[in-house]
C-alpha cells in the first residue's frame, strides 16, 4: 500500500492528548479550550425544523451566514453574507486554508510561540513556518518587518486577542502597524480570533483584517468557547 509523502510528516495529535487526560476524574485541565458544560445550552430537539436534518448548502444556511456577516460588520469588518463560510471549526479553516496555499516549502509567517495544532497543520502541508517574536503587547515589529524583507511567505497567521499560548492581546499601535507592514508586503492574513469574546475588561480592540487597505485576509472565529 502506498501513501502520500505528506504521511511522512504526519505526526501523533498533542491536542488529542491534551483532551484525553482531561478526561480523567483526578485532574482539573487548564490547557483545552473547553466550555464549562453547566453552560452549555439544552438542545429541544422538538422545536427543531425538520429541514435541519437533511442535507443543506455547503457554505452553511443562509440565514446563518447572514448574522455572522453582520456580526463582523458590527466589528468593523467589512463582510457580506457571500463572503462567509460555515466550518466545523477554526480547525478545518485552518486545514482549507493549508489546501489553498501550502506546498512543500512554502513559507507561512507565525508568532512564536503560536497555536499547536496550527502548527501542525501547517507543517502535514510541508510549510516553512518563519517565527516572529511576541512581546507583552503584540510582535516585536522591527522583527516583523525584518522576516518580510528576507522572506516571501504565502500568510501570515496571527492570533491577536488574547493569544494561543501567550494570552497576549495585541495594542492599538501593534495592530496598526502590523496592518501596515502586510499591506506594505502584500502579505495576506489569516486572524485567528477564538477568544475575543472572552473578556472581562473595556477593551475590545477591533480585528487587523479591518484595518487593512490592500492586503487579502481571512477571518476566522467560533462559537464553541
Amino acid at each position: 500500500m502506498a501513501f502520500s509523502e505528506r504521511v511522512a510528516r504526519l505526526k501523533s495529535s498533542l491536542i488529542r492528548e491534551i483532551l484525553a487526560a482531561a478526561q480523567r476524574p483526578e485532574v482539573m485541565s487548564f490547557a483545552g479550550g473547553l466550555p464549562a458544560e453547566p453552560m452549555l445550552p439544552k438542545v429541544e430537539w422538538a422545536d427543531m425544523p425538520a429541514s435541519m436534518g437533511q442535507y443543506g448548502m455547503s457554505e452553511g444556511e443562509p440565514a446563518l451566514r447572514e448574522a455572522i456577516a453582520a456580526e463582523a460588520r458590527a466589528l468593523g469588518v467589512p463582510c457580506d453574507a457571500s463572503q462567509v463560510l460555515i466550518v466545523s471549526g477554526s480547525q478545518q479553516t485552518l486545514d482549507l486554508a493549508s489546501k489553498l496555499f501550502i506546498d512543500p516549502g512554502t513559507e507561512v509567517l507565525l508568532e512564536a510561540p503560536t497555536y499547536l495544532a496550527a502548527l501542525q497543520a501547517f507543517q502535514l502541508f510541508g510549510a516553512n513556518c518563519i517565527a516572529v517574536p511576541q512581546e507583552a503587547d503584540g510582535p516585536q515589529i522591527a522583527a516583523l518587518r525584518q522576516r518580510l524583507e528576507h522572506h516571501k511567505p504565502a500568510f501570515a497567521y496571527l492570533i491577536p486577542t488574547f493569544q494561543n499560548p501567550s494570552a497576549v492581546r495585541y495594542s492599538e499601535a501593534k495592530r496598526d502597524a502590523v496592518a501596515a507592514l502586510l499591506d506594505e508586503f502584500g502579505v495576506t492574513l489569516i486572524e485567528d480570533e477564538p477568544y475575543r469574546e472572552l473578556v472581562f475588561d473595556a477593551g475590545n480592540a477591533t480585528p487587523i483584517v479591518s484595518r487593512l487597505q490592500k492586503a487579502s485576509w481571512i477571518y476566522t472565529g467560533t462559537v464553541s468557547k
